[in-house]
């Protein structure tokens, strides 16, 4: 009982360190870096300002999520930038989906070879805009 109670205060510790930094953490089900708040939704993932008490802005994909956040807690804002590599991104996986599924589905081999590249470059494009919105990340 003592260890547990003990555990639970570290906890606490350490949290309340967390908060005043910039490392993202982890609690219940967001996200927080600093006083931004990421949680996942059915529709993608939605970014508060804890501070203000608002909505940012929704993202489809994780990363462009916690690009935006980590430069909100730093004070820049990069959200419109952001927002269209989250467009260009989820247009490019739309388009790995169909041409998956067309390739799947097709008896024809010219037209699954053609959508065999289509899908090699839908992946590659969305690889590269996720190593643009990393350097937001990670620099």
């Amino acid at each position: 009982m003592t260890t547990e109670k003990l555990l639970n205060d570290l906890e606490e510790i350490v949290n309340r360190g967390l908060e005043d930094s910039a490392i993202p953490h982890q609690r219940g089900n967001s996200i927080r870096i600093k006083h931004v708040i990421i949680r996942k939704s059915p529709k993608g993932y939605l970014i508060y300002d804890a501070k203000e008490n608002r909505q940012v802005v929704r993202t489809y994909f994780k990363t462009t999520a916690v690009a935006i956040a980590k430069n909100l807690a730093q004070g820049i804002d990069i959200t419109e930038t952001a927002m269209e590599f989250d467009d260009t991104m989820l247009k490019h996986y739309n388009d790995a989906i169909f041409y998956r599924n067309s390739i799947r589905n097709t008896t024809d081999e010219n037209k699954r070879e053609i959508r065999e590249t289509r899908l090699d470059v839908a992946i590659q494009e969305s690889q590269r805009v996720r190593s643009l919105l990393d350097r937001y990340i990670f620099c």
